[in-house]
Order: structure tokens, then sequence, then C-alpha cells
């Protein structure tokens, strides 16, 4: 798909690039500018008065209630945070060959297992122990570097003394939360929150331990980011561990303690009594304060999440009523020459909502006619053109994604050499007998995705298993059938494909439930996967595999007369049969295969 011609500007005949060729005659603006010229000198002399009496009630409440959402804020981040940092744990933790790389010491084997999930999650520090708790690997990203800008080193000796939590990994304790375990820590490189995660062998044994963390500049100025709020965390100590204040004064002892103590009181008198204020580089700031917890319950410090105070005067109760007589008289003039003016301008804005709304449902083929000469027809002209760009765009994405999936399906057959043109053929074939059926638009386009991704899960069976010359054993069978469930896993994510997954989930189930991997039976199996089934095992029989020769096509015929009403649906193996000829005749156009034969006529199909 040539990417430079999905994202370039679909321009009209009618209009040069720059924009639209039809001049403003009649301004809008001279249209409500003469009315709204004396209630606007009415309403500035309102505004002049008003300016120095106008105030907000309770200024200290609404303050303090906003400092203490932002504290919440503040601790429900940094939650989330941490349950980030325990995915990417899992993730690379449950890598295929991350626990004998540990086991053996691999650092450079644990760099390639680890760097894709490093860059996608963009990970600042990720580190992997031995059961002694000695480094193996440690990955950090250079400040201010890009994505994949990391420094690496390798073993090391072992942190004395050893850091608690990853202690409590080595020696294999679990609380209510499971086995892995976050702190805090400082060395060489300043102060990083970590979690800590074993790695387990294939026989449930203890590998290694694997360290995900981030350090606490990062964690504060991200924190800043999401509440624009000034956050600072402190250590048991008092001292400031990371700030996004530029200076900031320790904590008492006594203020940490007391803060502790208060941990039990119910939120809102836990909050409204840890209130302080403090300076920072000459400007006032109100600070709520509140422990830093870590996974588990552990307390690793205090966080400090700080406004800066704003001072405004309390409004008196004639002022207020001023306010209210000045705002109603305000009110009723805008609303009486607002109407007026609205049944004038919104009439030729209605179509432009319609077409609006019809867009805003899916319809890209919709256009407004331009009937005036002022803003509105520049703007019902103007839509014309977004309203078509947008249609082209949508179009060429459409062709960019199917182009995708034409990728995926053929880097799965440059993988499993035996099934060479296979996804083609069934594909058009499926799509060809679903029309036949009475099947068309939207689910049809989803039926050919689908016997495009159909053998996807693949992708996950070990190449021993899949290109193995001769039978499999029935372990190796198991691992096989997975590649359904595979499927579902690998495209889930993938919203818009959601609907084409029936053939890929359902493809290997059998009309008798004697299937896999659901053992879905009769009509609970969706059409679509009915209809792929006994395509895919046409096509699979009339093809040479390495195991054995393409089986002739009587002899096909006949195993697929003999799965009627087991291993096919009935209704549907009819109709195949039938159209058998029609069906193949544009694959054999299509494709060149010493494998693939030409099928009987008609009648003996029939």
């Amino acid at each position: 798909m040539d990417m430079a011609r999905l994202f370039s500007r679909k321009t009209n005949p009618d209009q040069g690039p720059k924009g639209p060729s039809q001049p403003v005659r009649t301004p809008i603006r001279l249209k409500i500018t003469l009315p709204y010229l004396l209630l606007a000198i009415i309403l500035a002399l309102g505004a002049t008065y008003m300016i120095y009496r106008i105030v907000f009630d309770n200024i200290d409440e609404r303050f303090t209630n906003q400092l203490i959402e932002a504290g919440k804020i503040s601790s429900d981040w940094m939650v989330r945070e941490e349950d980030r940092l325990l995915e990417t744990l899992r993730l690379l933790s449950y890598t295929q060959g991350t626990a004998q790389a540990v086991l053996d010491g691999d650092a450079q084997r644990l760099r390639e297992l680890s760097i894709g999930i490093a860059l996608n999650n963009s990970e600042e520090v990720i580190e992997f122990l031995d059961v002694q708790g000695s480094p193996i690997l440690t990955m950090r990203h250079r400040t201010g570097g890009n994505l994949e800008d990391y420094t690496y080193s390798q073993g090391g000796e072992k942190p004395v003394p050893q850091w608690p939590f990853v202690e409590k990994v080595l020696q294999r304790q679990t609380d209510a939360l499971g086995d892995k375990y976050s702190g805090e820590v400082s060395d060489d490189f300043g102060n990083t929150f970590y979690v800590a995660g074993p790695i387990y062998n294939e026989h449930n044994e203890l590998a290694g331990v694997v360290l995900v963390g981030k350090t606490l500049p990062t964690l504060v100025h991200q924190m800043r980011d999401a509440t624009l709020a000034q956050v600072t965390l402190y250590n048991l100590d008092g001292q400031p561990a990371a700030s996004t204040h530029l200076d900031t004064n320790p904590l008492n002892q006594d203020t940490v303690s007391q803060i502790l103590l208060r941990m039990k009181d119910s939120s809102l008198k836990r909050d409204l009594n840890n209130l302080r204020d403090i300076s920072s580089s000459s400007v006032n700031y109100a600070e709520i304060l509140a422990p830093w917890q870590a996974r588990g319950g552990e307390t690793l410090g205090l966080m400090g999440v700080s406004l800066a105070k704003t001072f405004l005067v309390s409004t008196s109760r004639v002022t207020r009523m001023q306010i209210l007589g000045l705002a109603g008289l305000a009110f009723l003039l805008v609303t009486l020459l607002g109407i007026n003016l609205a049944n004038l301008i919104t009439r030729p804005l209605l179509g432009l909502v319609r077409a609006s709304m019809e867009v805003s449902r899916g319809n890209l083929q919709v256009s407004v006619p331009s009937t005036s000469d002022d803003e509105v027809g520049i703007l019902a002209h103007s839509f014309n053109q977004m309203v078509g760009s947008l249609y082209q765009s949508k179009e060429d994405l459409l062709q960019a994604y199917d182009s995708t999936l034409e990728g995926w399906s053929k880097a799965l057959e440059l993988r499993d050499e035996e099934t060479e043109g296979h996804t083609q053929r069934v594909t058009q074939m499926t799509v060809r007998l679903a029309e036949m059926m009475g099947i068309q638009g939207e689910d049809l386009v989803n039926i050919r995705r689908g016997a495009l991704l159909h053998d996807i899960g693949k992708m996950g069976v070990p190449d021993a298993i899949l290109r193995k010359p001769g039978p499999l054993t029935d372990e190796e069978w198991v691992l096989m059938r997975k590649h359904p469930e595979y499927a579902i896993k690998m495209l889930w994510e993938i919203e818009y494909l959601h609907p084409a997954l029936e053939i890929p989930g359902s493809h290997h189930e059998k009309w008798d439930g004697s299937g896999y991997p659901k053992g879905l039976k009769g009509t609970e199996i969706p059409l679509a996967a009915r209809i792929f089934a006994i395509i895919d095992v046409w096509d699979a029989l009339r093809s040479d595999r390495p195991y054995r020769k393409c089986l002739p096509q009587e002899e096909v015929m006949e195993i697929l007369l003999d799965g009627r009403g087991s291993h096919f649906d009935p209704e549907v193996t009819d109709l195949f049969l039938k159209h058998l000829p029609e069906l193949t005749a544009p694959i054999l156009a299509s494709f060149s295969s010493p494998s693939y034969e030409h099928p009987l006529p008609s009648s003996a199909a029939a």
C-alpha cells in the first residue's frame, strides 16, 4: 500500500490547493454586528462596574476541595502506574526463553528477549537477577535519549544489604496479592521505584528475579502532567526524594509520624489535617500530604501534592443582588435579539446539521447545497469537500488494512511452506460460496478477512510442529489444536476485526460437536465457519503436502459426502458440491499449481 497515497490531500477540480475560490460578499459579522453594537456598549459598561465587585464565595472551601481532588488523582495514578509496571513484569517473566536465559546467565539472550517489551511499554529500568540475587543484566533508558536509547550492564556484585522486597521474592514468599513485591531504593543512579517478581522455569522452579522500575523524578513529573499540580515524594525521614518544585523543604519527623498515625482516620478528616503551607521559588503553595504506599500496603514514605494559592474577596449580599439584576437584564436583551437573529442565521445551517448527523452515523456519502454567498455558503462548500476527503481516506484506510491482512497471510504461508497459495484459494472460494448463499455487504467483507486470517494462530505454533513432514504425536496435536485460540488472542485487541473472528476461531468445529476448540455443534457454529470448513478441507486434500500427494477429486468428494452431517453442515455441503465447477474455475485461472487438478464436469460433481 502506498502510504503517501493514503495520507495525500484530495482536492476538488473546482478548488485549488489553497482553499475555496468563492469570495465572501456579505459577511455574517456585518449581519449581526450592528444590532449587537448597542448591547455590547451596555454590557461593557456593566462589566467595567462589576469587574471590581465580582468575586467568588467560599474560595477556601473550593480551593481545598480542588487540592484534595488533586491528591486523590495522584494516588490513583500511582496505583495505576504500579499495575502497569506489574503487567510489563509479567510479560518479561512469561516470555518463552527468559527462564532458561536467566539460568544460563545469558545476558545477550535476555537483552534480545526484553528489548521489544521495553520499547513497547517505554520502560525506564529493567533488571534480571539470578537465584542468589546477583545481577545478570541491567537495562536503563538514557535520560533525554530517544525511545530506543538504552544502556546495558552485565553482571555485577550482589547488592549489600539485599533489597528487602527482592529478598521476599528470592525466598518465594507470598502475601494476599501474590508473589510480587515493590519498593523504593537509592543507588548510584538516584532514587528508583521497582516492582519485582519471580521467574520460574517449566518445572515451577525459581530461575531468578526480574525487576521493572522507574526513577522517582520521572514519576513525579508524569504525575505533574496528569494532575497539573506540583508533586513531591518524601522518604520516611521526611527528606524530599523527588519533586517538581525547584526547591523543597524537608518535613520534620513529628509531621511524618502524625500523618502515619492518621492513616486509619476517615479520608476527609485525614485530608483536612494533612494540609500545610509551603513556599517555592517565591510562590506560596498549599500542600496536602498522604502516605505513599506500595503493593501490599507497605509505606514507602509520604506524597505531597500542592497548588498555588489564589486569593479572592468575598462578595456582599448587595453586590450579589446587583450582579443578579444586571445579569438578568443582559440575559433578557440577548435572548430577544438572539431569537430573531438565530432564526435568520440558523436556517441555512439546518442542512449542515442534518448532514453532520448523517456523517456521525457513518454515512460519508452526503452533501449539502450551497445557497448563499456568505461564510455559511463557504462552510457548506468546505463541508462537502471535507466529507469527500473523509470518505476517500476511509476507503484508503480500509484498503491498507486489507493489504496488511493479506501480508499477514502471506507471511504465514512463507513460514508454513506446505500451504503455498492455500489462503488465497480458500478465501476466493469462501467469498464466492457465501455470495451464492445470499451473504453480501459488510458480512461478506468480514468473511473475506476471516478467511485470510483463518490460520494466523499458527504463528504461535513452534516450527518443529508446524513444519514436521510426518504425522504429529498426541502431544504435538494438543499444541497444534490451540491455534484457533491463539488467533482469537492475537486479534482480539484489533476492534475492527471482531466481526471477522468467526472463521479463525471456529473453522475446526464439526457439525456433530466433535471439533475444537469449544466443541460447538450444529448451528451453534457460526455460518461463516461452516462455509469455510468444507472449502478448507477440500483445498487441503486437493493439494500436495510433504506427508502425502493430493487426492483425486472423486475420492475427495466421497470424503466430503461421508462428512456430511458429521463434520460438515449438510446444506452447505450440498451447495458446495453442486457449484463445485464454478467455484474452482476462477481459482484455476488465477493459480498455476501442478498439484491442484481441474475438477470434474458439473454432472460428475453433482
